[in-house]
C-alpha cells in the first residue's frame, strides 16, 4: 500500500469517517485475519478477534504516531496483542474448567456404602453445629479446604482447627470409624 493511501486511512479515521474503516478492511482485513488465524488456528475465533482489533484500532487511531511505525506495523500489533488476550482468557477458562473437573476431594456419597454412611451420619448429628458444618462442607459437598472456609465465611485455619477437632471428636465417640475417616481425609 502506498504511504499517500495509508495517511488517507488515518485521516478518515480520525475524522470518525466510515470510509476509513471500510478502505482499512479491505486492505488491511485479510492480513490482520491472518495474524489471528495464525496464533488461534480457529476461523470463527478470528473473525471475532478481528473486529475486536478494528474497534480498537478506530478508537485508538488518534495514538498513532507515523514516526514510530507504518500503519499496517501499528495495526498488526493491535490485532497480534487482541489475539494473545484471547489467548490468554480462553487459557485461563481451560484452566478453571480443569480444575474443577480433575479434583482431589470427593463428596463421601462416591466412596463409602449406605451403611456406613447411616452410621457416620448418626454419629456426625451429634458433634456440635460447627463441626458439623466443616464435615458438611467437605465430606457431603465434596469441597476444597479453601472453597469450604470460603463457603463457611471462616479463615482457613480456624476451618482447619475445626475439621481437626471435629475429626478427633469423632474417633473419640466411635473407635470403629477412625479407620474410615483416616481414609476420607488422605484420599
Amino acid at each position: 500500500m502506498t504511504p499517500i493511501l495509508e495517511q488517507h486511512i488515518v485521516e478518515l479515521i480520525r475524522q470518525g469517517d466510515q470510509r476509513g474503516m471500510s478502505l482499512l478492511y479491505d486492505h488491511y482485513g485479510p492480513a490482520l485475519y491472518g495474524c489471528a488465524l495464525k496464533l488461534t488456528k480457529d476461523k470463527d475465533a478470528s473473525s471475532d478477534i478481528l473486529q475486536d482489533a478494528l474497534l480498537k484500532i478506530w478508537n485508538n487511531c488518534n495514538s498513532y504516531n507515523a514516526d514510530k511505525a507504518k500503519f499496517f506495523t501499528w495495526c498488526y500489533g493491535i490485532t497480534r496483542n487482541t489475539t494473545i488476550d484471547y489467548l490468554r482468557k480462553v487459557q485461563k477458562k481451560q484452566s478453571k474448567e480443569i480444575q474443577l473437573k480433575d479434583r482431589d476431594v470427593y463428596p463421601i456419597e462416591d466412596t463409602i456404602n449406605q451403611d456406613d454412611k447411616e452410621s457416620l451420619k448418626r454419629q456426625i448429628s451429634t458433634l456440635d453445629t460447627k463441626y458439623i458444618s466443616v464435615l458438611d462442607a467437605v465430606f457431603y459437598k465434596g469441597m476444597t479446604h479453601m472453597e469450604a472456609a470460603d463457603y463457611l465465611d471462616i479463615p482457613l485455619g480456624t476451618f482447619k482447627t475445626r475439621m481437626r477437632a471435629a475429626l478427633i471428636e469423632l474417633r473419640t465417640i466411635n473407635k470403629g470409624i477412625t479407620v474410615l475417616i483416616w481414609i476420607l481425609t488422605i484420599s
